[in-house]
């Protein structure tokens, strides 16, 4: 008898875990700058320029509105160059990667989604239950191996 209640159970648990996939996944994308990192070097406030450092403000501005407004999955159907690509945490310097560990989202087995906002400059974030997690900017192409 309790062979067919865990059955059950079992059922309703993965039609539950469906449909909660299915939700987030028709959810537009949110975003958090929760977990983001307070380092120069993996900041937008390192680009030295400050034409540069504007312009990648501004286009940061529109990469960050065209995402809101759709889907993760949609997104990601895009070309790396709009969309995103992801990275394994592997991948990253053994500097970001000791940065990456604090911010207690990421761990050894995690991949990384990477942004392009202009052709120089990428955000690194985590996308986790519907909210895209910005964790830091790789102004310098230093952060992973490219």
């Amino acid at each position: 008898m309790s062979r067919i209640k865990d059955t059950q159970e079992d059922y309703i648990n993965k039609q539950i875990e469906k449909r909660l996939s299915q939700v987030l996944s028709e959810k537009k994308t949110a975003l958090s700058f929760e977990h983001e990192l307070s380092n120069a070097k993996y900041s937008p406030d390192g680009i030295k320029d400050k034409n540069d450092r504007l312009n990648f403000y501004v286009e940061f501005k529109k990469k960050l509105k065209r995402m809101s407004c759709k889907t993760w999955r949609d997104f990601g159907r895009e070309p790396k160059t709009t969309g995103f690509e992801t990275i394994p945490f592997k991948q990253f310097t053994k500097n970001m990667q000791a940065s990456l560990k604090a911010t207690n989202i990421v761990s050894p087995d995690s991949k990384l989604d990477v942004i392009r906002v202009t052709a120089q400059y990428r955000v690194i974030g985590k996308y986790l239950a519907g909210v895209y997690y910005i964790l830091a900017y790789d102004i310098d192409f230093s952060a992973y191996r490219h």
